[in-house]
């Protein structure tokens, strides 16, 4: 029985498994190369997070493997130490992984709000796409720094060497992937332009013995060879470990992988309408990296496009990635050496529609219709990941953006009723009831609502100050869920306030929670005392209207 269902799960995911081990290897050599590390890496990366994350994985569909999302943070740190130290940071990002599963904090990670991942990953374009600025122009051997601005101006200084018959090359290149990609989505145009530009490397240089200029894998790396394995303990030491920098890169590649992992998750959920399972994705990640870095890898996540080919390509259960896995390693063994023609030029062309496809352009079209303030703060966090660092965009957009939230939650905005002859004569939100010079009425209904906190607290003391003349005020608290104590102590003051300009203050809709902060304080038992506690407005008013009529 286990056999025939083996048997079935291979038979309805092996078209799915080869068909994105195809794409994986020309983007897993690129994608390497954009982070700074060797062909050889990333296909140690595609192949061993590959495998390891589709047999221990949550999800069906994820393709774990070397990504875009994490080269702009490895790249200007792999410039400046050596690719040597890249397996290095997978280890220890994995350890990193594997701790935030066994605490389950990847609750928390997911609260970084994704205007700052959007910028991030609109930086993150941006270093991939200029980090080829000389592959595309055809240009070698210009010297490297950990600062992309000045890699940029270095290259540009070089115009006299620019060979434009690559960068024709490179645009014809782009422009062939991006619309083929849009008239034959099921097969990637990467795969194509590499079948090509492999086909006229060795038509042009071994065939016709010409040289104009177009360099090769091989030109770049001499010494790449298909393997599984890439020795890289003889160059390390402890106190390579041991290196402060590095474990703070490790913890922010960390905090990407997750979160691309986990996003790619849900979409893939989307589109199948399936549920992975979150802890387990995780769980899996940890040892995805794990095992890249320790065989010489570098740090993966799942990777959101092989992700969707791999669903649209028919695939139905994690055996898809299983597959993709063992064809990468087939495929590499078998003709890897092919792959040693690809020009340089090529991978540049895949590089930028990649950096591209990267960014979500109606993320950005909807911010700027409708939320200009993030859409600036997604600006400021791609400029600061560009011209300083991936790491302190992310840091000082999260920061920025908790900023923002606090600033919007502190205007306490709440509904205001306004009663006349026992009918609500308006209902207006609290800015517009401070602006509203019509507040004739009997008597008013403050809705406290969310939180009791000092962030939003001192707004409802404002309003409370304008609120004068009535016969009584009900405060109701039914949308309000959790108090601390200095919102209790706000409360307080504002009813002290609201007393001492109207006649009576009443209280509705205490539940649970806030009374358990409520009942110790000595306001609340002189309202409880006085009978000016209801369960909800209705009733309150129902009561109080009785009173009055003398019913």
């Amino acid at each position: 029985m286990k056999q025939i269902e083996l048997a079935n799960k291979i038979r309805f995911n092996w078209k799915s498994g080869i068909t994105v081990a195809f794409v994986s290897i020309p983007l897993s050599i690129a994608l390497a190369i954009a982070s700074g590390a060797t062909p050889t890496q990333g296909i140690i990366t595609a192949f061993w997070a590959g495998l390891l994350g589709s047999i221990l994985g949550g999800s069906h569909f994820n393709i774990i493997g070397p990504t875009g999302a994490l080269s702009g943070i490895l790249m200007t740190y792999s410039i400046v130490n050596g690719y040597a130290v890249l397996p290095v940071i997978a280890i220890i990002s994995g350890l990193l992984i594997l701790l935030v599963w066994f605490l389950k904090l990847d609750r928390y990670i997911i609260f970084i709000p994704k205007v700052v991942i959007h910028g991030f990953t609109l930086g993150v374009a941006f270093i991939i796409a200029l980090g080829q600025l000389d592959n595309m122009l055809g240009l070698d051997n210009i010297p490297k720094t950990d600062k992309l601005t000045t890699n940029v101006w270095t290259s540009l200084q070089h115009y006299s060497e620019i060979n434009w018959w690559i960068f024709l090359i490179f645009v014809l290149a782009s422009l062939f992937i991006f619309f083929w990609n849009k008239k034959f989505p099921k097969l990637p145009g990467a795969i194509v332009v590499a079948l090509i530009g492999m086909g006229s490397a060795y038509f042009v240089n071994d065939f016709l013995k010409i040289d104009f200029g177009m360099l090769t894998l091989a030109d770049k790396y001499p010494n790449v060879t298909a393997s599984l394995y890439y020795n890289i303990w003889g160059d390390l030491s402890l106190k390579t470990f041991l290196n402060k920098e590095l474990w703070v890169i490790s913890a922010a590649t960390a905090l990407i992988a997750i979160l691309e992992t986990l996003i790619s998750g849900q979409v893939a959920d989307n589109m199948t309408h399936t549920k992975f399972v979150r802890s387990k994705e995780v769980f899996a990640l940890a040892f995805a990296n794990l095992g890249s870095g320790l065989m010489g890898g570098i740090p993966a996540t799942a990777a959101l496009a092989r992700t969707a080919l791999n669903i649209k390509s028919g695939a139905k259960h994690k055996t898809s990635g299983i597959i993709s896995a063992v064809s990468i390693l087939l495929i590499s063994l078998l003709i890897f050496q092919y792959f040693k023609l690809l020009p340089m030029v090529a991978i540049a062309a895949i590089l930028v529609i990649v950096s591209i496809n990267m960014v979500e352009k109606k993320h950005f079209i909807t911010l700027m219709d409708n939320e200009k303030i993030s859409f600036f703060l997604s600006m400021f966090v791609a400029g600061i990941t560009i011209i300083y660092d991936p790491i302190v965009g992310i840091l000082a957009g999260s920061f920025f953006a908790l900023m923002i939230f606090v600033n919007r939650i502190s205007k306490g905005q709440t509904e205001i009723q306004l009663w006349k002859d026992w009918k609500v004569k308006k209902v207006l939100l609290k800015d517009d009831y401070v602006k509203d010079t019509d507040v004739d009425c009997d008597f008013v209904v403050l809705k406290i609502s969310g939180i009791l906190t000092y962030i939003n607290m001192p707004a409802y003391l404002e309003t409370a100050e304008l609120i004068k003349g009535k016969r009584f005020v009900l405060i109701s608290l039914k949308s309000a869920f959790y108090a601390d104590s200095d919102g209790v102590s706000y409360l307080d003051e504002i009813i002290t306030e609201l007393k001492s300009n109207n006649q009576e203050i009443y209280l509705t809709g205490v539940n649970q929670e806030i009374e358990k902060m409520l009942k110790g304080e000595a306001f609340y038992q002189s309202k409880i005392t006085d009978g000016r506690i209801f369960d909800s407005i209705s009733q309150a008013i129902e009561e109080l209207k009785n009173e009055e009529l003398g019913h």
